[in-house]
This record gives structure tokens, C-alpha cells and sequence, in this order.
């Protein structure tokens, strides 16, 4: 009964192959299980890689193959980089500053013989007031800058050397320097930790750095050459 139920699939089959041509008849063979995937990163690139369009390009080829420029155009296209004050829109400008003035290019670039007007007491007195104070400017650092007072005598100072060398601990660089109302710079420029403080602090920097890994290590090593080619003026 299985061989007489087959026979009708194989003659419709065969009468199938007959009839088509050959393109047809290796279609007919062909199955999906033997077609190649692009399933590597490589085919799928090498597939993505499409050039672009003449039309875009704007080139076009000579008797020898190159391609060369149907104009004299530039196109100026550099790479992103830090934003620059000379590029801040007028929308996020305050209002104060000069550059919201559509008289810019006169105000900067031209000089008081190509611009008589400039010179009037009526200009001078609005460009005056367009112009910001440093007061008004914000910070570079964001930090206010400490101002030297010039306030501790020498006997302020002997204290506070009596301080540091009474208790070290207690007595740090920083509590000095709040106590005192000076910078950390001063405190360490006018008096020195013991020798004993010192030492201590040596050994506990020694102990972390025994358990610094390679990495650790070699970043620290390549920290302190950058350090020192920068300050060599090496970058």
C-alpha cells in the first residue's frame, strides 16, 4: 500500500522536472538548507559596505579611472571639539554682555579712524554700560579665590608651630588652617610635623601600596611620568 501511495508523488515530481527548463530545474534542487547566511560579523560588513551614489559625491571619472571635482568647493567639516565662547548663541548670552550689539564686527575689529561714532561720549557711555565687571563674570574653577589678609604676627605663628609639634593629629594641616584663617599652603610653608608624625605616615603609605595589584602599580608609575613630562614641557 506505502509503494502504490508514492507513486503518484513521484510521477507528478518527474512530470515537474521534465517540463522546466535548466535555471528552472536547478531552482527546483535547490533547497534552503544548503543557501549561505551572512551569520559572522564579517559578511554582514562586507554586505553593509555599499558605496555611496555618484550623485552625492560630485565627482566625476576621467579617461584614466580617477575621479576629480566637477567644482571648486570646499567642504569644511572638522571633527567636534570643546565648545568655545567665540560660538555661544546670543540666546544663552546675558544681557549685559556686548556681543548681543549687532555693531560686533565695528566694535572689534575696527578702529576709531574707520569709526568716528564710536568716539562720541553717547557710545562710549552705552558700550560702558554693555560692558560686564568682573564682578558680574562667573568663576573659573568655581571656587572663589582666597585673597591674602596679611593678619598673623610671629607670635601667632610660634603658635602655631607649638600646636603642630604638641599633637600632630589633633593639630592637622587643615584644622590650622581654619583655626588660624589662613591657607594650607601657609600652615605647611610656617611649621613641619615631627619627625615621628612623619615616619608613621610614611610606614602607613607603604602598607597600601604593598597591596596595590600590577595595574594599580603600573598606573601610578605612568601618573607620575605624565606628571613629570608635563612639567618638563614634554606635552
Amino acid at each position: 500500500m506505502e509503494a502504490i501511495a508514492a507513486r503518484p508523488a513521484v510521477s507528478c515530481c518527474r512530470s515537474a522536472v521534465a517540463a522546466g527548463t535548466g535555471p528552472r530545474r536547478l531552482l527546483l534542487n535547490t533547497t534552503s538548507a544548503g543557501a549561505r547566511q551572512k551569520s559572522s560579523s564579517a559578511r554582514t560588513r562586507r554586505a553593509l559596505n555599499i558605496p555611496p551614489h555618484q550623485s552625492f559625491l560630485g565627482f566625476n571619472s576621467g579617461s584614466d579611472g580617477a575621479t576629480r571635482p566637477t567644482s571648486d568647493e570646499i567642504i569644511f567639516n572638522p571633527p567636534s571639539s570643546a565648545p568655545s565662547v567665540f560660538h555661544t548663541p546670543f540666546k544663552f548670552l546675558p544681557p549685559s554682555d556686548p556681543r548681543r550689539r549687532a555693531n560686533l564686527a565695528s566694535e572689534l575689529f575696527a578702529s576709531s579712524t574707520h569709526n568716528p561714532s564710536s568716539t562720541s561720549p553717547l557710545s562710549s557711555a552705552s558700550a560702558s554700560e554693555a560692558t560686564p565687571s568682573p564682578e558680574d563674570l562667573p568663576l573659573a574653577g568655581g571656587v572663589p579665590p582666597l585673597k591674602p589678609r596679611h593678619h598673623l604676627t610671629k607670635e601667632d605663628i610660634e603658635e602655631m608651630r607649638r600646636l603642630r609639634a604638641e599633637d600632630p593629629v589633633k593639630n592637622s594641616v587643615l584644622n590650622l588652617s581654619r583655626q588660624f584663617q589662613c591657607s594650607k599652603l601657609f600652615v605647611l610653608m610656617c611649621c613641619q610635623a615631627p619627625k615621628e608624625h612623619r615616619e608613621k605616615i610614611k610606614s602607613e603609605l607603604e602598607q597600601v601600596k604593598a597591596r596595590w595589584g600590577p595595574r594599580r602599580r603600573a598606573a601610578r608609575e605612568e601618573r607620575h611620568r605624565r606628571f613629570a613630562m608635563l612639567f618638563n614641557g614634554e606635552l
